[in-house]
């Protein structure tokens, strides 16, 4: 599998995809990469079927059943861009209906 997943456009033109980080036992991390948002984006944690949202160190299990389980890492990695387009997504709408650049609804 490859470290990377395709890229996918976003609405205003941004893309986004993940970087798998596999881990020793079998698990792995799923970075965002979102031309939005060049300070880093969001990580899921996939383990045993299951995804988790990671806060620094903190994990919360997934609580919407369309991002819950994956059950392998391929699986785990498009959920995972599916989660993120759809939060990159919000974020665009809100900061057109706002007035504001996309760019302030990640603090930059």
């Amino acid at each position: 599998m490859k470290p990377y997943t395709d890229r996918v456009s976003l609405s205003d033109g941004a893309t986004i995809r993940v970087r798998i980080e596999r881990g020793a036992t079998g698990d792995a991390v799923l970075h965002e990469l979102n031309s939005n948002n060049w300070q880093g984006g969001g990580r899921i944690y996939w383990r045993g079927e299951r995804l988790f949202l990671m806060f620094g160190d903190e994990l919360l299990a997934m609580q919407n059943a369309r991002y819950e389980f994956a059950g392998t890492l391929a699986d785990a990695a498009e959920k995972a861009v599916a989660f993120f387009v759809e939060c990159a997504e919000n974020c665009i709408r809100h900061a057109k209906s706002e007035g504001i650049p996309v760019s302030a609804c990640y603090g930059n």
